[in-house]
């Protein structure tokens, strides 16, 4: 099977969410042509699936030493470095993919989720704005701000954040939980909420 028809074969069964089959024909184009970046990315994100993180952001490290041009590996690489622990280096490739993409909404949240991880707060309050600024409406945004809000005892303006995401999404019990813990530390909360 020529690379064209493989990846396409691959891209068919990741759709269908048969990750496991698109893999094992990745495996046998690796096999054949070890030197296609497509190759090795797709197979990071049929790893990424099957919950192998670290073998994913193996694949995507050969992806990017043989196609250093393919930007939107440094987004998946950072989530699989995420879900490996290694927080200092999923920040830099979350910025790796928003110097390339400075509207990734998605790498301005899983940056700000992992500066929240890190202790960061201020920077990771600073990835949800950006992130508000691109996309004004999902809820979990807010809560995420509001979340880094409050460990920088910011309680009024979590509230505000908090308040907004019950709003969009009134379901949510993190909402809830969050709101309930913001109110027992902050007195000028408006009448009525």
């Amino acid at each position: 099977m020529n690379p064209d028809d493989l990846i396409s074969e691959c891209r068919r069964h990741m759709e269908a969410g048969d990750f496991d089959r698109a893999a094992e024909l990745l495996n046998t184009g690796i096999e054949t042509g070890p030197d296609n970046a497509e190759v090795f990315f797709l197979r990071g994100l049929c790893r990424l699936e099957t919950e192998s993180p670290s073998a994913a952001a193996e694949d995507f490290d050969r992806a990017l030493a043989l196609d250093e041009n393919l930007q939107e590996v440094h987004f998946y690489r950072g989530f699989a470095r995420e879900k490996t622990g290694d927080l200092q280096a999923a920040v830099r490739d979350y910025s790796r993919a928003l110097r390339s993409s400075p509207s990734n909404t998605d790498a301005f949240i899983n940056r700000g989720v992992v500066y929240n991880r890190l202790e960061k707060f201020t920077e990771a309050a600073a990835d949800f704005t950006s992130a508000l600024e691109l996309e004004p409406t999902p809820a979990v945004i807010y809560y995420h701000r509001a979340a880094a809000l409050a460990r920088q005892n910011l309680f009024s303006d979590a509230y505000r954040d908090i308040t907004r995401a019950v709003e969009l999404d009134p379901f949510d019990p993190r909402f809830q939980f969050l709101t309930s813990w913001l109110e027992t530390r902050i007195d000028d909360i408006p009448n009525g909420s």
